[in-house]
């Protein structure tokens, strides 16, 4: 669809008259946006190419998805965890032990962390970002429906995955014990809040409610309430945390796909459950009607978003697009885009109009921290002692004799890595997949000492956006201003179609906003640079963007010679 409305747009801005292409040139520099990507409209279904190292891959076909709350997803598949950017790049966060079905995935609110359903092994498990680390946060491997601490608590299924927005607590949909199970992440400490054990759709309290294979769970961005696909039943429940107390929020309870209110409305094997940013709907993945449905959470109002009906691939709006089994969704931290985990890949609906990208006025960062930051590793009695070596990217090249005290006080998620309990602690050396030497090594300086180098001209904006990304990864703020300032004064020519593709990528709407500003008015310069060339991501767009590119100087050297003429 988008490439559609791209098409049509170009084909328009290039006839001047007669017949039913007779419209009047489109000035593509005022509305750049829609020869690069094509607009977007609510209910829109779009297929998400995947693109790995070694290039495209074929499709993952039903997987967990969670968004990392930074614009682009993690997905899950029967034994790796994934990181998938906005643009469908695809890189390997940590290997999970092989399970015959794909496992489910929440991200802290933080980024640090992410957690992860073994359905085949009953336990929860704990996936540290940075270096990929996974352990066993709870349940004991058996089949069962024990609370209890750790491995002392069982499970039987567990599949929907919630956490609570300070990322205190971890909520399971325990599908075959028709349980909601609440595990305390600093603890691993597991009890029962709502589901008596028996199937069933009786409403109540506690173990007064029941369930019939709850699948999908989210949480209001309060934290007050879950809400559940209870798949069998063919539901969605509401489920007050503070109480445990269960009501119906929409469905019948017969199998359907009637739009409705309340109990007026029908669904058919609801699975996957995603929740806006404002708390105010839901969206459901119908895994039985191949649909994605829309609930208001005040009213219990259910409308049709997405899909006819009929198991499919074809992208579209509204019913014109097809959905095959979807099973999973998660929703992107603006509230525009959903990513559905279905049997036919990796899908993108439209839910609301993308916000516009923010102003690109300068970027202002603050004072350096570096002096405080260190003051306060006198008498904390938490923070690690000794050295590390870090063996850093494939060929594990060695960073040496590296303080983690000093590392700790610098970045929240070296003090977790190097925390009590956990393995890194006292460690000598720890591996640093996916990333590279230089870039790693930039990280460190700056904890260390807050230099900033960026080096030689030449070069200088890949080494930014790659040392973005690692203070993102780190939670580094004040670092990632610095190379988002180095990225906007890096705009120029022969960079600002590799910029666009990278801020693209990484949802970085005052980047993209300044590089599709500076295309539009140096259409020539950018041209005769090759940076079309360089354009990796975009498939099809790339000939579209430079058609656009050649449109705004043919429309550019229209206008000059017209003010010629004139004068």
């Amino acid at each position: 669809m988008c490439v559609y409305m791209a098409s049509a747009a170009r084909k328009r801005a290039r006839t001047g008259g007669g017949g039913e292409d007779g419209d009047a040139p489109v000035p593509v520099a005022d509305g750049f946006e829609a020869p690069i990507f094509g607009a977007r409209v609510v209910g829109q279904v779009t297929t998400l190419t995947l693109e790995g190292e070694d290039g495209p891959l074929a499709s993952l076909g039903p997987v967990g998805v969670a968004s990392d709350h930074a614009g682009a997803w993690y997905v899950s598949t029967k034994d790796s965890l994934l990181h998938v950017s906005a643009a469908g790049r695809v890189r390997r966060v940590a290997a999970l032990p092989a399970s015959g079905v794909f496992y489910t995935v929440a991200a802290s609110p933080n980024g640090s962390a992410l957690f992860v359903a073994d359905f085949t092994r009953n336990k929860i498990r704990r996936v540290e970002v940075a270096t990929g680390a996974v352990t066993t946060l709870a349940g004991s491997g058996q089949v069962g429906g024990a609370d209890g601490v750790g491995d002392a608590a069982e499970f039987c299924s567990p599949l929907g995955l919630a956490i609570s927005p300070n990322g205190s607590a971890l909520f399971v949909a325990d599908f075959h014990n028709h349980k909601i199970r609440r595990v305390e992440v600093a603890t691993g400490e597991v009890t029962t809040i709502a589901g008596s054990g028996d199937e069933g759709d009786a409403d109540g309290v506690g173990d007064a409610a029941e369930f019939y294979f709850p699948h999908g769970i989210s949480i209001s961005p309060d934290g007050s309430a879950l809400f559940v696909a209870d798949s069998s039943n063919h539901k969605i429940r509401r489920v007050e945390v503070a109480t445990g107390a269960v009501t119906t929020l929409a469905g019948s309870g017969e199998e359907g796909g009637a739009d409705g209110v309340g109990d007026a409305a029908q669904f058919y094997n609801p699975s996957g459950v995603a929740i806006s940013p404002d708390g105010g709907a839901l969206f459901v993945a119908n895994y039985g009607n191949d649909k994605i449905r829309r609930v208001e959470v005040a009213t219990g109002e259910v409308t049709t978003l997405a899909g006819s009906g009929t198991s499919g691939s074809v992208d579209g709006v509204g019913d014109a697009a097809e959905l095959n089994g979807p099973v999973e969704v998660d929703i992107s931290p603006d509230g525009s885009t959903l990513l559905v985990a279905s049997d036919g890949g990796l899908r993108q609906v439209c839910v609301a109009a993308p916000p516009p990208p923010p102003s690109f006025a300068p970027i202002v960062v603050p004072p350096s921290t570096i002096l405080a930051d260190l003051a306060k590793t006198r008498g904390d009695a938490t923070l690690p002692q000794g050295m590390v070596t870090f063996l850093v990217g494939d060929d594990e090249e060695r960073i040496e004799h590296v303080s983690k005290n000093n590392l700790c006080a610098r970045s929240p998620v070296f003090r977790t890595m190097f925390g009590i309990g956990m393995k890194e602690r006292d460690a000598a050396e720890v591996t640093v997949a996916h990333t590279g030497l230089a870039s790693f090594t930039a990280l460190v300086d700056y904890l260390l000492s807050d230099q900033f180098d960026l080096g030689e001209e030449e070069g200088r904006a890949q080494r930014a956006l790659d040392l973005r990304e690692l203070a993102q990864m780190y939670q580094v703020p004040r670092l990632e201003l610095l190379c988002a300032q180095a990225l906007q004064e890096s705009v120029a020519p022969a960079t600002a179609v590799p910029l666009l593709e990278a801020a693209h990528t990484m949802g970085d709407g005052r980047l993209l906003a300044q590089c599709r500003r500076f295309v539009a008015d140096h259409a020539a310069e950018v041209r005769a640079s090759g940076g079309v060339e360089q354009l990796r991501d975009f498939g099809v767009a790339k000939g579209l963007l430079g058609d656009a590119l050649d449109q705004v100087a043919e429309l550019k050297g229209a206008m000059h010679a017209l003010r010629v003429a004139e004068s």
